[in-house]
């Protein structure tokens, strides 16, 4: 039994627990009774005491308790190598509530947080704030937290916190079980956003020197030239422009022992993106960083674990959608607007195409959790999660449909691998 289920144990426990109303006066009576037999009720009495003691802390302790104090020792989290499980359930949805209360998943994958955002104004700029909810396993639920931004590793053990107003200067620990973060990880370079390496060992950190979450419109320089997007290859997209980011450079960070490495400063003009926020995020294999273009049909940029460029990988592939190649390596996702379509990587073949708008992830190699769209798809916008097949059918609602995933309190969902 793990601490987290210990403590809920107890907890129902303490729920059961019944003080006598005349509980006094049953003392004061056995007073007339012989020494032993006072002593022993006493004895019973400080038990009775001492669990009502013990079990009432544990219902009014607060959710996210602080981190452990370890006394100024070596921090040690006990984070192990991600390994692919088969689920114990296959799916789970929750078509009843929006955002979702309980858990959803497929397959492979889980919605592991979800976050609903809004603007706000600060010192005249336009600002992004998120409001995080976390998965929790043990009650199958989500909760809400008081983090500025969270990401949840590979497996649902861990996720990487970060506080209120980005960006910060530490990284916490956060634990999925105990609902505690374990450590604090310093930074130099203040950090805007993480991202779990594929094996969920280790972290990328994003530094930025501002918000990362500026309104376009309260962006107020101009770092990067402006570009033209449009070319004969793909004449559908219009012109785009380089706008300003506030991002430096990363960290890659050790979680076992909760230290970052060194900082390594990054252009921010190499890669061609049109976000203020430009998070760093890693190679198939954890081996190298990888900068993600969004641009459509340019390459994502490549470094090293020194912030070094670097070629891309073997066999890399420009995706165009967030689902990528699928988990054999034998079939892509193609890009958002109904239909999709999923192709064979090896001939270029179209396998099958989809009655959805975006396909988000695989969870498992012939089916996507997709973003579909309700009734006839009259507003794109009035849409929500489902798991399709790479043929198209067979499709499960996995999700409500959000009024309009557009407006502000619209819940986002985060997939992660369970």
């Amino acid at each position: 039994m793990t601490p987290r289920m210990l403590k809920q144990t107890l907890e129902e426990w303490s729920r059961e627990v019944h003080v006598p109303a005349d509980l006094a006066d049953r003392a004061l009576r056995r007073r007339s009774r012989l020494r032993l037999t006072r002593l022993a009720g006493a004895v019973s009495c400080a038990a009775v005491v001492a669990a009502v003691a013990l079990l009432v802390p544990l219902v009014v302790a607060p959710r996210f308790a602080p981190p452990l104090d370890t006394g100024g020792s070596p921090v040690v989290v006990p984070v192990q190598p991600y390994r692919q499980t088969t689920p114990a359930q296959d799916v789970l949805a929750d078509a009843e509530n929006s955002p979702p209360k309980t858990m959803i998943a497929a397959g492979r994958v889980a919605v592991s947080a979800y976050y609903t955002w809004r603007s706000r104004t600060v010192a005249g700029r336009k600002v992004l704030d998120r409001t995080w909810y976390l998965l929790d396993q043990v009650t199958g639920s989500y909760e809400k937290t008081e983090w500025g931004w969270a990401e949840v590793a590979p497996g649902l053990r861990w996720a990487a916190v970060l506080e209120k107003d980005l960006p910060v200067r530490r990284i916490g620990i956060f634990d999925m079980e105990t609902r505690r973060v374990t450590a604090w990880v310093a930074v130099d370079h203040p950090v805007g956003g993480v991202a779990w390496s594929p094996d969920g060992t280790r972290l990328l950190a994003t530094a930025y020197d501002g918000s990362p979450d500026l309104d376009r419109t309260s962006v107020d320089e101009r770092r990067c030239p402006v570009r033209v997007a449009a070319t004969p290859e793909d004449p559908r997209q219009p012109p785009f422009q380089m706008i300003s980011t506030s991002r430096t450079g990363y960290y890659v960070v050790d979680v076992a022992t909760a230290t970052a490495g060194d900082f390594h400063a990054v252009d921010p003009c190499l890669t061609d993106n049109s976000n203020v926020r430009r998070d760093f995020g890693w190679s198939d294999d954890g081996t190298l960083v990888r900068e993600p273009s969004n641009i459509w049909k340019r390459p994502d940029a490549f470094y090293d674990l020194d912030g070094r460029p670097h070629d891309a990988p073997a066999g890399y592939v420009i995706t165009e959608s967030r689902a990528g190649v699928s988990p054999d390596g034998a079939l892509l996702a193609g890009p958002d607007g109904m239909p999709t379509a999923v192709t064979e990587l090896a001939t270029g073949k179209i396998v099958g195409r989809q009655q959805v708008l975006q396909l988000l992830a695989w969870a498992d190699d012939r089916r996507l959790v997709a973003l579909g769209c309700a009734g006839t798809c009259g507003n794109e916008f009035h849409n929500g999660l489902v798991l399709v097949g790479v043929d198209g059918e067979d499709m499960v609602q996995l999700s409500v449909y959000r009024k309009n995933s557009l407006e502000p309190e619209a819940w986002q969902p985060v997939l992660t691998l369970r």
